[in-house]
């Protein structure tokens, strides 16, 4: 990872998941991560690929004109957190929570005309909304971090 990486890394980690803490954060990094490691890429290709990560490119999402502010305390607390995991990650010293993970989502934040109208059912047997378009044959849970369920392909 170099410098633009940690940074874009960074504000993509604060965007999708400040609210999350510093595993929320960290969970989000871990997917960038490992479609890195998964397509050859790096953080910033993956950060910036069209349609994957809403608070940085889906124009009209609210996340995408938010920057760390410093008279926002909390806001600029969680960018500080942000920034130490990817300079972490880029010294190779950050744990993947996710196991591998490369999808994620937060069912909560699904809008009725991004859920298929099959729920998924997770390992304990509950159902949670699913995101249409996503195969859930070609898909395996693997966890939940700060009310995101994490899956690999």
């Amino acid at each position: 990872m170099n410098i633009v990486d940690i940074v874009i890394g960074s504000l993509c980690a604060w965007r999708e998941c400040r609210g999350g803490g510093q595993a929320g954060m960290q969970s989000i990094l871990n997917v960038l991560q490992n479609r890195a490691a998964k397509r050859g890429t790096d953080v910033y290709t993956e950060a910036t690929r069209h349609a994957q990560f809403s608070s940085m490119t889906i124009l009209g999402d609210s996340q995408t004109v938010q920057w760390p502010n410093p008279a926002n305390v909390a806001d600029y607390e969680a960018w500080e957190i942000a920034l130490n995991l990817a300079e972490a990650a880029a010294n190779g010293g950050l744990s993947d929570l996710t196991g591998g993970s490369t999808l994620y989502y937060a069912p909560h934040g699904l809008t009725a005309q991004e859920t298929s109208p099959t729920p998924y059912t997770l390992p304990d047997g509950s159902q949670v909304p699913f995101p249409k378009g996503w195969n859930p044959a070609a898909v395996h849970y693997v966890c939940n971090v700060a009310a995101q369920l994490f899956f690999t392909e």
